[in-house]
């Protein structure tokens, strides 16, 4: 759905960065998270939990045993959406991270992948464009600025999904990506903002915004944030899954 959804949590949550097919830092964040704070604790996941790393299908089937838990839910995101599309048969580039989602997908038995299709798009389909939690937390993939909280539209849709880039490219192999929560002007009563998209080696904390894509997948850690809290919970990468050299 391309809106937004307003939750109200009563118990602990967590936010987890981008999984990018790291499945197996992803169920060991889950359960760490989970034995500390118990088996109902809820999960928000910030999307592109698929492409360039290992275990794409596992990651996606992990999601869905959690959504039907009944505590885990989803936001939209590009690397995600780009994959609905081209199970939709839809005409885009696969670059060398999705076709290790395409490789896994076409891997499967026929009737599988017919199965996980539908699965897929219809589990997408549901996955809100952002999150307003308790009315001082925002999740929102790539970020969102204040004057967008509450709306939707496809202005404010590119810049969730996509954020703002100068058209260049970093050392890394990144788009070059305006910050936006340098501009972000301060009230008493703004809101968390939660957000994956950018990868940086630790938490990225300015402005009361929380970048928290610490590139796992690149052979750093996968993070997860506790807003109640203010702390973070950290899984190792087992190694590098994918490099831009």
């Amino acid at each position: 759905m391309d809106q937004f959804l307003k939750l109200k949590i009563e118990k602990p949550y967590a936010i987890i960065g981008d999984i990018h097919g790291c499945f197996l830092e992803f169920e060991r964040l889950v359960n760490k998270i989970r034995k500390e704070y118990g088996k109902d604790t809820f999960i928000i996941s910030v999307g592109d939990t698929v492409d360039r790393g290992d275990y794409n299908i596992e990651t996606i089937e992990f999601c869905f045993y959690l959504k039907k838990e009944g505590n885990f839910i989803e936001i939209q995101s590009n690397h995600n959406r780009k994959f609905v599309k081209w199970l939709k048969g839809k005409n885009v580039r696969i670059s060398y991270g999705m076709q290790k989602t395409v490789n896994e997908f076409l891997a499967l038995p026929e009737e599988r992948q017919i199965e996980l299709r539908e699965e897929y798009i219809k589990y997408y389909s549901e996955c809100p464009l952002y999150l307003i939690i308790n009315d001082n937390v925002v999740v929102a993939h790539a970020g969102i600025k204040d004057d967008m909280i509450g709306k939707t539209g496809d202005k404010i849709k590119s810049f969730v999904l996509y954020g703002k880039t100068t058209g260049r490219y970093t050392e890394k192999g990144f788009p070059e990506r305006l910050d936006w929560t340098k501009d972000r002007i301060l009230r008493p009563d703004s809101p968390k903002i939660v957000y994956g998209h950018v990868v940086y080696d630790e938490p990225y904390i300015n402005n009361r915004c929380y970048g928290i894509d610490t590139g796992c997948v690149l052979g750093n850690k996968l993070t997860a944030y506790i807003p109640d809290e203010e702390r973070f919970i950290y899984q190792k990468a087992e190694k590098v899954y994918f490099s831009f050299d």
